[in-house]
């Protein structure tokens, strides 16, 4: 949710102010959309990743609120993130990944995004490629996240059994992503979660659990040795 302490008007400005200095990154439509709907956070913790990481960027987030620090929780709770990892699907703000950056001692993140905005501020042990992981992707990691990246789901699976890689992974509704679009959100889901038993089982990964994040109605899912 964004931070109650923040007017409307205030919020509509740091949000176009940032538009206008990224404007190459972000389409018409999308710079529209943005816009249009700069304010949905107000109503829900659970907007779309488009918007999620402006405001994340631009520090609007109520700190108890904001989904990628309760993921990035979640994580610390079950893995040790001072590891090398590879994200999926980082989105045009790779907001997750440099969260963890910043916290890791040792180890490296990789996020993959054919969608990303290069910052010129680089942090060291993070690594940005501006493109989709591959189904036969050789990954030099140890584990692989992802936060709803949505069509990237059954890659992220494939991956995880092909290299043999804990993983944790955000599940959004499915729906309307060229993946199995006939289904409904929760036979998606349910789908998913029976790929990534399947791939945990023959690839030796241990069990998968699923937990949520507070509000979201979509479970994350990771693998426990």
């Amino acid at each position: 949710m964004l931070k109650a302490e923040l007017s409307d008007e205030e919020v509509f400005d740091k949000v176009s102010a940032f538009l206008m200095k990224h404007k190459q990154d972000y389409t018409g439509k999308e710079r529209d959309f943005i816009l249009k709907n700069c304010l949905w956070g107000r109503r829900s913790s659970l907007v779309t990743d488009i918007l999620r990481q402006i405001y994340d960027e631009l520090n609007l987030l109520e700190e108890k609120e904001n989904v990628y620090n309760q993921f990035l929780c979640i994580l610390k709770q079950n893995f040790d993130i001072n590891t090398d990892i590879v994200e999926i699907g980082g989105g045009k703000i790779p907001t997750l990944s440099k969260k963890i950056a910043q916290r890791q001692t040792h180890g490296t993140i990789v996020t993959y995004d054919n969608k990303l905005i290069i910052p010129k501020i680089s942090i060291p042990n993070l690594t940005l490629v501006k493109r989709r992981l591959l189904l036969n992707e050789q990954l030099k990691a140890k584990m692989l996240i992802g936060f709803m990246p949505c069509e990237g789901t059954e890659t992220a699976i494939s991956l995880v059994k092909r290299n043999r890689l804990d993983f944790m992974i955000a599940l959004c509704d499915g729906t309307g992503h060229g993946e199995d679009s006939f289904l409904s959100p929760e036979e998606w889901v349910s789908s998913m979660i029976y790929d990534a038993k399947q791939a945990a089982r023959e690839a030796g990964l241990g069990e998968v659990k699923k937990t949520y994040i507070k509000g979201s109605p979509y479970p994350i899912i990771y693998n426990r040795r």
